[in-house]
């Protein structure tokens, strides 16, 4: 029988769909038949679905297609069921998330085998031989890996790094594309290069249109490239944001929505409209006063999105990221909380890297002397901003808008690309805006605007 703390790294919900993916990934089953154990399965039903992998496996080194097993398995109705259950509801996981979770089963087992052995010298006075058999854990534990390693094995290792890059190419080739900003300027700087493990930040002062391009980003990479957005909202109701996002689908302004003022004839085709969209938005709200949001919750914040939806985010939108904190229960002060800021941010890119996501986080700027604001050769950048000094470092783009009062009642703005890493910094650019439709970037009143120097 399996020890609570192992049959918890392997649940049936993960089981489900480590076995859906091993129909698919060669590399993950060649880890699967390799490193699972079948003892440590929760019940015969996947211990037998286990057996008939590894023997067709062992014969072919591919991977054996559902008719294949489902006849292997034709003498246990139970796992034939099991089978059919994989098929019908499960979903394949990416080959990091699977190694990742098969790294901690397999290290836990090994663990928990040396803790048997190591207390039942101690217990017979073999006090060198505990010592020894520590010692060896400690030195398998510091090499293992399942993953990239800095020596890697060419010859012995040969068969599975080519399914790991099979599987990777695979991966990438499931996943959309993620390489638009929706702002025709910045997509041309971009020129198509893949977002994902990047992260992009757009600073701007109070007022400015941070929570707009925010929203119109999700609301862009959802409706029109089919993408799983995650927008996690640190200030402003839930309420606000939903309303706002439901605007921009129907193309009208928050306030409407939000008080029903819609005909009947606009509901009626925005919802047949919306039945042909195939990514996913969902919007986590966090309330802004009694809560401390950390990093670690943005974490957990994603798996309970994998969890819910099935699916992975491609994009995870932060509205906004100076309200994130580290997870470290001292507080920063003033004179610290830069520090803090650059800590987040670089948390905040290994997730994005981990996941293969685009991280999108928005920071409002403090401006001490905001008559500045209202100089059109005026640009934020990191350094005229104090609490933003050191903020690019992390970040692939930081991004500021910039607007007068005078732009603002023309419904205008100027965007500076403050620093970017694959294309030139240091450009500004006009566009127009339209929020009483819920538009961050009007194409049609932009093309009339003349390209600043």
């Amino acid at each position: 029988m399996a020890t609570t703390q192992t049959t918890e790294l392997l649940t049936d919900e993960f089981l489900m769909d480590l076995y859906y993916t091993c129909f698919k990934n060669e590399y993950i089953l060649s880890i699967v038949c390799e490193h699972i154990r079948p003892e440590h399965l929760p019940d015969r039903e996947f211990q037998a679905l286990h057996k008939a992998l590894q023997s067709l496996f062992r014969t072919s080194r591919k991977c054996p297609s559902f008719s294949m097993v489902k006849q292997s398995l034709s003498r246990s109705k139970g796992a034939m069921n099991l089978l059919d259950d994989i098929y019908d509801t499960s979903g394949m996981l990416s080959t990091d998330e699977c190694v990742r979770q098969l790294e901690a089963y397999i290290r836990q087992v090994h663990f928990q085998k040396v803790y048997k052995e190591v207390g039942e010298l101690y217990n017979k006075q073999r006090l060198d031989e505990a010592y020894e058999g520590l010692r060896q854990y400690t030195i398998w534990s510091d090499s293992f890996g399942l993953g990239s390693q800095d020596f890697v094995n060419v010859i012995g290792d040969f068969d599975n790094n080519l399914r790991a890059n099979r599987s990777k190419k695979a991966d990438e080739t499931m996943r959309r594309p993620v390489n638009s900003f929706y702002i025709d300027e910045l997509d041309k700087r971009n020129g198509g290069r893949d977002l994902r493990g990047q992260m992009t930040c757009f600073l701007a002062s109070t007022g400015v249109g941070k929570s707009h391009i925010a929203r119109w980003i999700g609301r862009n990479a959802c409706q029109f490239s089919g993408l799983n957005v995650l927008h996690i909202q640190l200030e402003g109701s839930r309420d606000e944001v939903v309303d706002a996002y439901s605007a921009s689908l129907i193309g009208c302004s928050a306030y409407a929505f939000s008080n029903g003022r819609i005909s009947d004839e606009d509901i009626q085709s925005t919802i047949e409209e919306l039945k042909e969209i195939s990514g996913k938005l969902y919007v986590k709200s966090y309330s802004r006063f009694g809560n401390r949001v950390t990093t670690t919750d943005i974490y957990k914040t994603i798996q309970d999105f994998k969890k819910i939806t099935g699916t992975t985010p491609d994009v995870v939108i932060i509205d906004s990221m100076d309200l994130v904190h580290l997870p470290q229960s001292a507080r920063f002060g003033v004179k610290e909380k830069r520090l803090e800021v650059i800590e987040v941010a670089n948390n905040l890119k290994d997730i994005a890297g981990d996941e293969k996501l685009w991280m999108v986080v928005t920071y409002q700027s403090t401006i001490e002397d905001r008559e500045k604001l209202n100089d059109e050769k005026y640009v934020l950048t990191e350094y005229n901003c104090s609490e933003a000094k050191g903020l690019s470092r992390p970040l692939t783009h930081l991004i500021t808008l910039n607007q007068t009062t005078n732009e603002s009642k023309e419904n205008t703005m100027r965007i500076n690309i403050a620093k970017s890493r694959f294309f030139k910094k240091g450009e500004v650019f006009r566009i127009a805006t339209d929020y009483d439709h819920e538009i961050f970037f009007d194409r049609a009143r932009s093309l009339n605007l003349s390209r600043l120097g």
